[in-house]
């Protein structure tokens, strides 16, 4: 018996093929995306408004914000927001009794969020008797640890009339890629028919063509810059990239491996509307977590069974997928090792993922709980004349016409003709997503996903700090920086020696029979330690209740540099940051500060109240801040200054005293772009001197040491609260100290800030 008829005989646990296929950090459903219950939206709205957007000119409905009020009812929640838009979404749908609609809560006031959401998107799904696709292709993505939409199942009243049974799915957009990729601030592209992703010049400005008065790639996050730079990038080394450097350039740009993750559920799934069938319905985002391109699918309606153009996907060959030029599919299925991993993830969809018990298991409570729902939803049969029996049977029959195979019939057809086409799967080693963890503190931290190799994988990260490459074992158990104990994601933390300035790092993962893969393909250099700079983080506030106001009377966080040098300093260039993993957040307005001066800018979230107004916010429950530089000649990025703080008090500045020095304390009157060297000082301690000895490694998870003589001292935390004294020792350990900021003041006269980190 063939290996796909047995998966539907006795489900495939994929421990006894191979490794898990490897999770990433996914959000939580949340209160709005509830499993269990069908919630209800309530939309109130002018019933003239109603009108035009539900039988008026649709091209004015769906690009017209009506004005509206939107209650949300559930077991978790029962709320109403006011002065939200709501308008047509869709494309076809626009034309079908049963409208789709978009809620926008912040279009009318800005940054209005609900949930930590800003839309909502209710799909009626009105062409797929079950409404259930696309949350079955959402539910495999997340089960898979891909990025894609949250949804769940709510009732839609509008003016108190029952507009049926929805999909409440998940808006991509800044909030989206935050949540699934830590961190936004990377290019977000919408990708639309006829996105093929085939060059057309090394001109940035070439790839914003329009089709039907739209942009084919729409930039959807800073869209202020529209800078496509990174696209075009991407896309020539995709299509130019000659065939014996093109394994090593395309995965220095792109997450290869998540990407054939995708294609094997499009196949498997008969997805023709997405990039290779239809070039259409995807995102490329360029995470700056990673430096990589992430490719992100959505519109997953058309799938299971659906089809619209008679392609007979059923049969379709997954190795000949594309039947026109689709660069990003046809050169990766050209690498025979991308094969062999797109082949894997065939297979194991195939086996666990669409396993028709695994698919049951998630259908038919939902069914459950759609059905009273379903059976009084007259706008339910007016598009296709579906009837309630219909629904009943989705998941078992065909419908006809355009729905050509009930659920369950297509994932039997779709194993049956899988098995007799997908190449025997042999031993595949998949090595991917190498997180850039680039400059380096007190441990260079290194992550990677590994796929595949069975359970005896060995996982190394090789480290040269110029005395040669050093083995150190990487481990999937939760305790080395590797997210969730055996999820296939692998970690190490490297300490850091006194005199490393940079390293080298590159990671080996080994099979049981000696299948081998580098990640990537050359090593990666990394930064050590925050370079010597005259430009220093002199002063911050983030607690800032009724101290310093801007020029809107808003009493927001502020950042203040001072130029403790000889020599004027150009600002342009240099960028700060509450994030080490992403050193661009805030590119730094040009202009010169000169020696003894001060530069002042709100980190308020509000950067389009001006360019001295950063991006991003300072928490007063503690945060860091950092200082960077980018450098064109050797292409890194150059930490200029890093300070790390815990609990804030309430209107007090936390300020390096005096100016430049290497001593922070907490002011009572904030000086903001001004001395600190008269301020009002909620510490204790004498005026702090300069450093007279050298102190290492620092930050550090461990001990301090400094050089000379051995010396007598006190430990002071940020608070400027007594924590330990020590007499004639050549160091320090952490022992009973939390991770934090503190300051060594020793009898020579020499302090130091220690930061003590995990």
């Amino acid at each position: 018996m063939s290996r796909a008829a047995l998966s539907f005989l006795t489900l495939v646990l994929w421990g006894a093929m191979g490794s898990s296929m490897a999770q990433t950090d996914l959000p939580d459903f949340g209160p709005v995306f509830l499993q269990d219950e069908i919630a209800t939206v309530v939309i109130t709205m002018d019933p003239a408004d109603a009108d035009a957007m539900l039988f008026g000119d649709v091209d004015y409905a769906s690009s017209n914000p009506f004005p509206a009020t939107v209650g949300y009812q559930s077991s978790v929640l029962d709320t109403i927001i006011d002065t939200v838009a709501v308008r047509l979404r869709g494309n076809t749908s626009l034309f079908a009794p049963k409208k789709s609609f978009k809620v926008d809560l912040n279009a009318f006031i800005p940054g209005q969020k609900f949930a930590d959401l800003e839309k909502l998107n209710l799909n009626a799904n009105q062409n797929d008797p079950s409404l259930l696709r696309a949350a079955l292709s959402w539910d495999i993505l997340r089960r898979m640890g891909l990025a894609g939409s949250r949804n769940s199942l709510v009732k839609v009243m509008l003016n108190g009339a029952y507009m049926g049974a929805y999909v409440n799915t998940e808006h991509m957009d800044e909030e989206f890629v935050e949540e699934y990729y830590d961190k936004d601030g990377g290019n977000f592209y919408k990708c639309l028919w006829p996105a093929t992703l085939e060059y057309i010049s090394p001109n940035a400005d070439d790839y914003k063509l329009e089709v039907n008065g739209r942009r084919v790639y729409e930039l959807k996050t800073n869209t202020g810059e529209d800078d496509y730079t990174d696209l075009a990038e991407f896309i020539g080394i995709l299509n130019n990239t000659p065939d014996e450097g093109f394994k090593c350039a395309i995965e220095e740009v792109f997450n290869v491996a998540d990407f054939l993750k995708v294609m094997a559920l499009d196949v498997v799934s008969g997805n023709w509307d997405g990039y290779t069938g239809n070039k259409n319905n995807f995102y490329l985002y360029h995470n700056p977590q990673t430096g990589l391109f992430e490719y992100i699918p959505y519109d997953l309606d058309n799938t299971w069974g659906i089809d619209w153009v008679d392609g007979d996907w059923v049969s379709r060959d997954p190795y000949e997928w594309a039947s026109e030029t689709r660069p990003l599919y046809d050169r990766l299925m050209e690498v025979p090792e991308y094969r062999d991993w797109y082949t894997h993830y065939l297979w194991r969809i195939v086996s666990e993922y669409a396993h028709p018990d695994s698919v049951n298991a998630y259908l038919e409570p939902r069914m459950a709980l759609l059905s009273p729902h379903v059976a009084s939803d007259t706008y339910y049969p007016l598009t296709f004349g579906f009837e309630f029996e219909d629904f009943e049977a989705s998941l078992t029959d065909a419908w006809g016409g355009h729905v050509e195979f009930g659920i369950q019939q297509w994932l039997v057809s779709r194993a049956f003709s899988l098995n007799d086409q997908l190449d025997d799967e042999g031993e595949v080693l998949i090595a991917h997503e190498l997180e850039d963890n680039a400059p380096v503190l007190d441990s260079l931290r290194v992550r990677a996903i590994v796929d595949g190799g069975g359970d005896a994988v060995e996982v190394t990260c090789w480290v040269d700090a110029g005395g040669g490459a050093q083995p150190f074992v990487m481990y999937d158990d939760g305790e080395h920086g590797d997210r969730q104990a055996g999820d296939g994601t692998w970690g190490i933390k490297v300490p850091i020696q006194w005199n490393w300035t940079t390293v080298d790092y590159q990671v080996q993962a080994v099979s049981a029979s000696g299948l081998e893969r580098w990640l990537p393909c050359d090593p990666v250099t990394a930064t050590v330690g925050v370079s010597p700079s005259d430009l220093v983080v002199n002063e911050l506030m983030s607690s800032n209740a009724n101290n310093v106001s801007d020029a809107f009377g808003e009493f927001d966080d502020w950042v203040e540099l001072f130029n403790a040098g000889n020599y004027p300093i150009e600002l342009g260039g240099k960028y700060l940051t509450d994030n080490l993993s992403i050193p661009d957040k805030y590119a730094l307005p040009e202009g010169t500060i000169g020696p003894g001066e001060w530069a002042f800018y709100w980190v308020d979230n509000d950067p389009e109240q001006g360019e001295y107004h950063a991006p991003f916010t300072l928490s007063s429950t503690g945060d860091e801040i950092a200082l960077f530089e980018w450098n064109d000649t050797e292409e890194v990025w150059v930490l200029l200054d890093f300070f790390a703080f815990g609990q804030s008090e309430q209107d007090a500045s936390l300020g390096r005293y005096p100016d430049g020095a290497d001593y922070w304390v907490w002011f009572a009157t904030p000086t903001a772009a001004s001395t600190n060297n008269y301020a009002i000082i909620l510490d204790v301690g004498d005026t702090p001197k300069r450093e007279a000895r050298v102190m290492g490694p620092n930050p550090s998870s461990t001990c301090v040491a400094w050089d000379g003589m051995p010396a007598s001292g006190a430990l002071w935390d940020a608070q400027g609260q007594l924590r330990r004294t020590f007499s004639q020792v050549n160091g320090l350990c952490r022992d009973g100290l939390s991770s934090g900021v503190y300051m060594l003041t020793l009898d020579d006269g020499s302090r130091w800030r220690w930061i003590v980190v995990d």
